[in-house]
């Protein structure tokens, strides 16, 4: 099954949960926040918890994780285009919070 790419960035991180693996999470419990600059400024966040994900617009009061990222970086990491270590470790997105839970989110949804 060939996964549709998003074509915008509130799309894809609205959309995220449609990836999303249960089994990856398993036990898993955390708010990543994205505060999106650039082209398509905004505020999402993803939340796992109880083997569930949901997406929101907005800002969540505690979240494990906060992204601060151009929308059109955070599109290409979406779309497969960038690969996010490379993209951080070169500083075009920057985060604060729990570094396990950054390094871990990717295996969470299907690629």
């Amino acid at each position: 099954m060939t996964q549709q790419l998003p074509e915008t960035c509130k799309e894809g991180l609205l959309g995220m949960c449609q990836t999303f693996q249960a089994d990856k999470a398993a036990g898993v419990s955390a708010v990543i926040q994205f505060k999106v600059t650039g082209a398509e400024p905004g505020s999402y966040y993803v939340e796992v918890k109880d083997g569930k994900c949901s997406s929101s617009e907005g800002e969540h009061a505690s979240p494990t994780v906060t992204i601060n990222t151009p929308s059109d970086v955070w599109l290409k990491i979406m779309r497969r285009e960038l690969d996010p270590t490379t993209a951080f470790m070169s500083g075009q997105f920057t985060f604060t919070g729990d570094m396990g839970t950054l390094m871990q989110m990717g295996s969470w949804f299907a690629q």
